[in-house]
């Protein structure tokens, strides 16, 4: 079975699962975008829209359980994460530990 993630820079994610019987959507709002390196929305829509960037791609469920199975045993000592999503190519989520110097993991799901 596969997800679907869609997020957009303006702090919404959106993962969804379509099955033959049902669908299941899980809508987050108000999160924090990081705008670090990244084009501007002159450089990005030429088409002189204001719309903010959005990304859509599909992961195996099993992949993402794998990846996000450190939230059962470590959630209290995750400081923050960074979701970071290539249009139909992969996901990268990168977690800083609490306390900072414990450290960091960085997971892949292509």
């Amino acid at each position: 079975m596969s997800v679907f993630l869609e997020g957009s820079m303006a702090g919404e994610l959106t993962l969804r699962i379509d099955g033959d019987g049902a669908s299941i959507r899980i809508f987050y709002s108000k999160l924090i975008p990081r705008f670090e390196d990244c084009k501007t929305s002159a450089e990005e829509n030429n088409n002189g829209d204001n719309e903010p960037a959005r990304c859509t791609i599909k992961v195996d469920s099993k992949k993402l359980h794998a990846c996000l199975q450190w939230q059962a045993t470590m959630a209290r000592s995750v400081s923050s994460a960074v979701l970071c999503m290539v249009e139909n190519e992969m996901l990268v989520l990168h977690i800083m530990l609490n306390p900072g110097d414990v450290g960091f993991f960085t997971y892949y799901v292509p």
